[in-house]
C-alpha cells in the first residue's frame, strides 16, 4: 500500500482538513478492490474496507473490517481512533475485537487495523 508522491500529496491536504463523517465508497468507480470487500467509506483521515461475510470458526460469519490512514502512518489515539470508527459505521451497540494472531500468522507490512464485528451472543464478554 506505498504511495506515490501525487498520492502522498493528496493525502496530506486531506488530514488538513476536518475529519468528517464516513461516505460511502463507490466500488464501481475505485480502482483495485480487494476480492473480499463487499463496501468501503472514506472520510478525510481513513479508509475503511469492509468484508460483510467473513467467515469464522464454528460456521460463524462476521463482519472484518479493515481501517488505514490516507498517508498509511499509524493511527494516533488508536483505541480512541477505531472506537469511534466502529461507532460511526457499525453501532455504539455493537462489540468489535482487534485480531492479535500468533507470531508465525502475522502480516505487520503497513499501518493497517482490522476490527471483526462478532454477531451478537457468539463472543464471550467479560462482565
Amino acid at each position: 500500500m506505498r504511495k506515490g508522491k501525487a498520492a502522498k500529496s493528496a493525502a496530506k491536504k486531506l488530514l488538513n482538513k476536518p475529519k468528517g463523517k464516513f461516505l460511502p465508497v463507490n466500488l464501481e468507480e475505485a480502482t483495485a478492490v480487494p476480492e473480499w470487500m463487499t463496501r468501503a467509506y472514506s472520510n478525510n483521515r481513513y479508509v475503511v474496507m469492509i468484508d460483510d461475510n467473513a467467515p469464522m470458526t464454528k460456521g460463524i460469519t462476521a463482519i472484518k473490517a479493515m481501517v488505514q490512514r490516507h498517508d498509511d502512518k499509524p493511527i494516533t489515539g488508536h483505541w480512541k481512533e477505531m472506537q469511534s470508527i466502529k461507532n460511526e459505521l457499525f453501532g455504539e451497540d455493537k462489540t468489535a475485537v482487534e485480531y492479535y494472531p500468533a507470531t508465525e500468522n502475522l502480516l505487520d507490512d503497513h499501518n493497517i487495523y482490522w476490527l471483526w464485528i462478532i454477531p451478537d451472543g457468539e463472543l464471550p464478554l467479560a462482565v
